[in-house]
């Protein structure tokens, strides 16, 4: 299968060096570009609705996976979710918000499931991340979940399927969720793929587009911001911190977990709807040149990372499939690292930050190994060998202990 989007390409100048002190702003996306009209020198466009058939788009990727649930659980009676215990508090929101109970399960170091920690019953279902745009082994997973009866979900809201890749993400399970704006710089848009038709038949269509809620607005108003910053050679990483949080697992630095506190299920059961701009946003993306770009990102990236002391690379390469969204690093002190990236300009975070769930440590040791020494470097702006050599000098330097100054 194959698709993209007709109209603006997901570009930067070609060679531009933006500099801010000694290094340079390196941020998550590139700017947004309008092209000419003339036709792409790499052939036709792929269309959205190829790799994505029949899907649903909602304001946002909790509230397509609210309503994917609630179908499966009234189809298939699931009444509870296997969850792996590395994961962002939105997503238990949605298990709260709908009655369903939850367990969790621990990650290995490469992110894939710990098999021994899952202990599935009657009535349950299962839910696995590909976290960061890495595409989790097909086979384990399904012959899993069929050896124990329980629905597959897959939360795929750091990746997109790779057309052009033998195994894609979001078509394993009974059904999938993605987060376009993990992917590319959109304010918004949540897909929810489903596989089983019966499932597919109870799911409620979401409303039609409008202005969009507070929420997507601001988001489109901070990402115009930084995009005209970028332009200018600003480095808005600092002051974007100082910003209030409107998605905590999204902020840099581990804080404490959030206190789950009282849950408003009206946002998930009278969900806001599209913003309007989305649909032709997405008309207007190349994916094909964004897939490509992320993929090349890592490989490139990692190539030159692995040779720096100090650096561990849990998942050296991205597995068949992948659509990385970013590359994850393990260092010693992942909080102080980040700090000296964002300073000089190089847009790391730490993940899941203040929305990590809470969980018993002493029975998943490998999630408190990802909370303890994990960073990530996104990956949707090209790296050309400038921003590359900008990228791993920063690594270099904040894991040394260097000023970033």
């Amino acid at each position: 299968m194959a698709t993209a989007f007709r109209g603006a390409r997901l570009r930067t100048g070609r060679g531009t060096r933006i500099a801010w002190l000694d290094g340079m702003f390196v941020p998550a996306f590139p700017p947004l570009r309008v092209r000419d009209g003339r036709s792409s020198p790499r052939g036709p466009r792929w269309r959205t609705e190829d790799v994505f058939p029949g899907a649903h788009l909602f304001a946002r990727g909790r509230f397509a996976l609210f309503e994917g649930l609630r179908a499966l659980a009234r189809v298939r009676d699931v009444r509870r979710v296997w969850l792996p215990a590395y994961l962002c508090r939105p997503v238990v929101d949605v298990m709260r918000a709908l009655g369903l109970a939850t367990a969790l399960y621990d990650v290995d170091e490469r992110l894939e499931p710990v098999w021994p920690t899952v202990a599935p019953a009657h009535r349950d279902a299962m839910l696995v991340v590909h976290y960061f745009g890495l595409a989790l082994p097909r086979n384990p997973v399904q012959e899993f979940c069929a050896a124990h009866g329980m629905p597959l979900v897959e939360d795929c809201a750091h990746t997109v399927p790779d057309p052009g890749a033998d195994v894609q993400v979001g078509y394993a399970g009974t059904l999938a969720v993605f987060s376009l704006r993990k992917q590319v710089p959109v304010p918004g848009g949540g897909l929810l793929v489903v596989s089983d038709a019966e499932v597919r038949a109870a799911v409620r269509a979401p409303r039609a587009a409008g202005v969009g809620d507070r929420r997507t607005l601001i988001k489109l108003g901070i990402m115009l911001g930084e995009r005209l910053a970028f332009a200018l050679g600003c480095n808005v990483l600092p002051f974007k911190d100082r910003l209030p949080v409107l998605d905590a697992h999204e902020a840099p630095g581990t804080g404490r977990p959030a206190s789950p506190g009282a849950l408003d299920t009206s946002a998930f059961t009278r969900p806001p709807a599209p913003a309007f701009v989305l649909g032709p946003l997405l008309r207007r993306l190349d994916w094909g040149e964004q897939i490509r770009t992320r993929q090349l990102g890592y490989r490139s990236l990692a190539a030159r990372l692995r040779l720096v002391p100090g650096v561990t690379l849990p998942v050296g390469a991205p597995p068949p499939g992948s659509v990385p969204q970013a590359l994850p690093l393990w260092v010693d002190d992942p909080d102080r690292v980040v700090g000296a990236l964002r300073r000089r300009g190089v847009e790391a975070m730490r993940w899941p930050g203040r929305e990590q769930v809470p969980f018993a440590a002493a029975d998943l040791p490998g999630t408190v190994a990802w909370l303890e020494r994990s960073l990530i470097l996104p990956l949707g702006c090209a790296l050309t060998p400038g921003r590359l050599d900008a990228v791993v000098d920063a690594v270099r330097a904040g894991v040394g202990g260097r000023s970033a100054l």
